[in-house]
């Protein structure tokens, strides 16, 4: 009986067909994310942002951060070299909102309602909001860069929290004049020559305020914030308790109410259950070191939002009252506002702050306000951050001070939030018909912009 014979071998044609091939999977991070002039621009405008507050290019009636020049190379240095984009839907809310501005100037000037507009604040606005225009090309990792500049954003604040501590705790041992305000000896050519109540004493000790920044106020959001990226993005417990210690020791309510707010997001029962442990966490510590450390003095500080002459009262009561009494001045002050820079220009009994909501809606009226909060929720909107980051940062420019024209707030939100582009928005490629991810290996061909 013959054995079976194996079929004959005809050629390549007999071949099973190959295994298509499909995206392979990165086994580690990318070595480069972005390109180096842009991860050093990135650098230099946070250190500018929260290391150099006190320093500025000196106009004489103005010190201009210099972040803003530093982000103004980047960006055209990225357009020149094709890893910027111009984003038109953002340059259709910008120009909106500065021709609502550019409206109102010239009817108070010319209608004779409010001579006092300002064209110097309206170039500021315009040179302050003009980078939400741009925003960097997407690139296949985009999600990654934007995780490693958050990284090198707590750095900054991590540093700056271990100088507050060190500086509350050293004033008990040595307060040399320039432990809580070095301003003076900054030269005047870069200095940004800014009016700041940098010392203050709560009754036992001087307020900490990171050395760096110029208020207790700042250091103390500065804390806030960073508290809520840790916990939303690395819950890495040292750093959050070095960021609470620094928070405590401000003494200062704008981080507690900036804390507050952030918490608030995501909603769900998660987010109440955080919520309840912090509060019981800080009143253990109320009760632990409240004597000791003086934190009933910033509780106290509940009542001063009765007083027309309290911090409170000016900074979050009495601009609603101006509202009230001054927004419909006359029969278009209601719809494109007083004018630019207007708003110390209104003649009250009372004492006022002038936080953004209340500059918009004053100087720039209802029209402006609206353009103005649309370009803000667009740029946020489109950021890669968790909802607690972008909803903490739009708290605190809207309404924790007058921040409208302040770089440190309006630009810190671009770098961290509005110039990455959207998630989702990653190169993609065709192959068999189906759109499918960039691979590490071609983006190591290619580079991060193809």
């Amino acid at each position: 009986m013959s054995l079976p014979v194996p079929p004959t071998y005809l050629g390549p044609r007999d071949e099973p067909p190959a295994a298509e091939w499909v995206d392979e999977v990165d086994p580690e991070p990318l070595p480069e994310l972005l390109p180096k002039g842009t991860r050093v621009g990135i650098i230099l405008a946070m250190v500018s942002l929260i290391l150099l507050t006190r320093f500025g290019l000196n106009t004489g009636s103005y010190g201009l951060n210099f972040a803003v020049p530093v982000i103004y190379v980047m960006i055209f240095a990225g357009l020149a070299k094709d890893r910027f984009n111009l984003d038109l839907p953002g340059l259709i809310l910008y120009t909106m909102f500065i021709g609502v501005g550019a409206l109102s100037l010239l009817a108070n000037l010319n209608l004779g309602h409010d001579r006092d507009g300002s064209f110097a604040s309206l170039i500021l606005l315009a040179v302050l909001y003009l980078p939400f225009v741009f925003l960097l090309r997407p690139f296949a990792v985009s999600r990654e860069a934007w995780m490693w500049a958050m990284r090198m954003f707590s750095n900054l604040a991590l540093f700056v929290a271990v100088v507050g501590v060190i500086q509350f705790c050293l004033q008990f041992v040595w307060k040399p004049a320039w432990l809580f305000d070095f301003s003076p000896l900054i030269p005047k050519v870069i200095s940004a020559d800014v009016l700041a109540n940098s010392s203050i004493y709560t009754g036992s000790a001087y307020k900490a305020n990171g050395f760096f920044l110029r208020e207790p106020s700042a250091f103390s959001f500065l804390m806030a914030f960073s508290l809520i990226c840790e916990m939303a993005l690395f819950k890495r417990w040292v750093r959050m308790g070095t960021f609470a210690a620094g928070l405590m020791l401000s003494y200062s309510g704008t981080g507690l109410l900036a804390l507050a707010f952030g918490l608030m997001f995501p909603f769900g029962f998660k987010t109440a259950v955080r919520i309840g442990i912090i509060v019981t966490v800080g009143l253990i510590l109320l009760l632990l070191f409240g004597d000791a450390l003086n934190l009933t003095f910033t509780l106290s500080r509940i009542n001063e939002f009765k007083s027309e002459s309290s911090s409170g009262y000016i900074r979050y009561v009495a601009p609603m009252r101006l509202i009230n009494e001054m927004i419909d001045s006359s029969a278009w002050t209601a719809f494109v506002g007083h004018g630019p820079g207007t708003i110390f220009h209104a003649g009250r009994s009372y004492e006022f702050h002038d936080p953004t909501w209340a500059k918009l809606l004053y100087e720039y009226g209802l029209l402006g306000f609206a353009a103005c909060l649309g370009l803000m929720f667009y740029a946020m909107s489109r950021s890669h951050a968790p909802v607690q980051i972008r909803a903490t940062l739009f708290f605190c420019w809207l309404v924790q001070g007058g921040h409208l024209l302040t770089p440190e707030n309006v630009l810190l939100i671009y770098v961290l939030l509005s110039m990455w582009p959207p998630p989702g928005s990653e190169l993609r490629r065709r192959f068999h018909g189906s759109t499918m991810p960039m691979t590490t290996m071609q983006f190591e061909e290619k580079g991060p912009y193809g």
